[in-house]
């Protein structure tokens, strides 16, 4: 028992089901959004988790043939390339949706605030980092906004959403943040956010001239 809970793994798994949970019970959207949001989610995590074993495979396979274990280590280039690899693929699926869908887009943006409000949580208790304390401070100022502000009523939740990640790029400055034990350069989440905002952003050119017509 103390292996599996010592496994990075296993306390990334319950730091991402306690985050769902805690978005789950305290968002005030409805239960069928709320359902909707989360069973999306859920499915870019599968692909996510997917994405992670095949491009370990495909970039390590000698040296797991050799340590089959070896399968189970992910290196910091492979998590960013599954990570963009789901942001690409998210993107393309619902990119329009949520800009014409102001309610899933907020609830999307509270969902993922509050997951990672709950990663940096555990990261301040593990190893009482200024830097977590900080993100601490951005996530809860973000789902203030999200939940509490009539923000959202004259600005797109997306467009909230982006302006949260260029703060969260000035925090993190010159130094590596984790997220669910994976460890995230500065370069490798500044390349995920102008690939995400520039995907967003460029559906919405799409979505405004379909109104407007």
């Amino acid at each position: 028992m103390e292996n599996i809970i010592a496994n990075p793994m296993f306390t990334a798994i319950v730091t991402l089901m306690i985050g769902v949970g805690v978005w789950f019970g305290l968002s005030d959207e409805s239960t069928g959004v709320k359902k909707s949001v989360a069973s999306i989610f859920m499915d870019n995590v599968f692909y996510f988790v997917m994405a992670l074993f095949g491009i370990n495979a495909l970039l390590n396979f000698n040296e797991i043939i050799q340590v089959p274990y070896r399968i189970l280590l992910f290196s910091s280039n492979v998590v960013w390339i599954a990570t963009l690899g789901v942001l690409i693929y998210g993107s393309y699926l619902y990119g329009e949706k949520l800009w014409t869908d102001k309610t899933k887009a907020k609830s999307v943006a509270k969902l993922v605030t509050t997951i990672g409000l709950v990663n940096h949580a555990y990261m301040y208790y593990r190893y009482t980092s200024v830097n977590a304390l900080l993100f601490i401070l951005l996530f809860i100022s973000l789902l203030v906004s999200l939940t509490f502000t009539p923000l959202t009523r004259k600005v797109s939740p997306l467009l909230v959403l982006l302006g949260f990640g260029a703060l969260h790029l000035l925090i993190m400055g010159t130094r590596s943040v984790i997220y669910f034990n994976f460890a995230f350069s500065p370069l490798a989440i500044l390349s995920l956010f102008l690939m995400f905002s520039g995907l967003l952003l460029g559906y919405k050119r799409r979505v405004l001239p379909s109104k407007q017509s």
